[in-house]
């Protein structure tokens, strides 16, 4: 797991920061962590998420709430006033859904970074801002992944057109989020699951590990740049052995644009890596004369079966 070492950082301290899609799991825990130290704006189009978060926290006055969509750069600009620090978690992230509505996927994942550049550009006092991305963004293969790509795409280029900081943060998945299947899974344990295949992987970590990704891109990054964690990866069936405490399952297939293997960093984009300890690096336009090898399920560590019970049930 990576280490929180991060607090002592100054830039994390009194600053003002807005989360777009801030009421979601990586929001929440962002907030859990950063309120200690900030004032955070949560801005999300769900009124009642808002009220929940609200009493979550149990209407803490450093934290401000404002309903608006991520395509209102108005509305979106009158939220960032008077913040340092902007981070843009807002997305339509379920693959499947993304697939057969890629419409949607658009309006929300590009068109909404599109609202979130210019709204950032257009605030003054903004001098940060941090994309989150995905593991599907590195060699894309489904309509989600595209358009998290071209959000990736939409930071570099702001970062090169502005004196403001523009970075991403990319991960795989968080495996304790609100949405995660392996939520869904523990909490359903009578349910007759299927695999896709025996043999897909995924990369995996704990929200705290997200939290500190993100942290560590906004205190270390340059414009441009996208810090991915080195995560450890696990088989899907492993995981459905643990949760239902058997070991053979009926392959079903897989969905159109899921991939066997995924991806953190692609091939064509390993010339323009750096290795940086617990994070690789893109650097767009600086090449790599000893670039490392495109990191992948196929060859990244896995967890063993100690280390997985431990992530699945903690």
């Amino acid at each position: 797991m990576l280490k929180f070492d991060f607090m002592n950082k100054g830039i994390l301290k009194n600053n003002s920061i807005l989360i777009t899609g801030g009421t979601g799991s990586l929001g929440k825990a962002l907030t859990r962590e950063l309120v200690k130290n900030n004032k955070i704006i949560i801005y999300s189009r769900n009124e009642e998420r808002q009220y929940e978060m609200k009493k979550e926290f149990n209407n803490n006055s450093n934290i401000i709430f404002r309903i608006g969509d991520v395509r209102d750069t108005e509305t979106l600009k009158s939220a960032l006033r008077g913040c340092n620090i902007a981070i843009h978690a807002a997305a339509m992230k379920d693959l499947m859904m993304v697939e057969e509505q890629p419409t949607q996927g658009c309006l929300n994942n590009i068109d909404g970074s599109k609202s979130f550049i210019l709204a950032v550009n257009e605030t003054p006092t903004v001098k940060k801002a941090i994309g989150i991305s995905t593991d599907k963004a590195a060699s894309p293969s489904n309509v989600y992944g595209m358009t998290k790509y071209i959000m990736e795409k939409l930071f570099i280029e702001a970062g090169n057109n502005s004196d403001k900081i523009f970075a991403c943060s990319r991960f795989g998945n968080m495996i304790n989020s609100r949405g995660s299947a392996i939520v869904s899974w523990m909490n359903h344990p009578e349910l007759e699951i299927k695999i896709h295949h025996p043999e897909m992987a995924r990369f995996f970590f704990t929200i705290n590990d997200a939290v500190k990704t993100v942290i560590d891109t906004i205190s270390g990054a340059k414009s441009g740049e996208i810090y991915i964690p080195k995560m450890k990866k696990a088989l899907i069936l492993d995981i459905l052995k643990i949760i239902f405490k058997k070991d053979t399952f009926e392959v079903a297939g897989i969905f159109p644009g899921e991939k066997i293997h995924e991806d953190l960093v692609g091939e064509q984009e390993r010339f323009f890596c750096f290795d940086h300890g617990d994070y690789y690096v893109i650097k767009p336009g600086i090449i790599n004369s000893k670039p490392p090898a495109a990191f992948s399920t196929l060859n990244a560590v896995s967890f063993t079966n100690k280390e997985l019970n431990k992530l699945i049930f903690s």
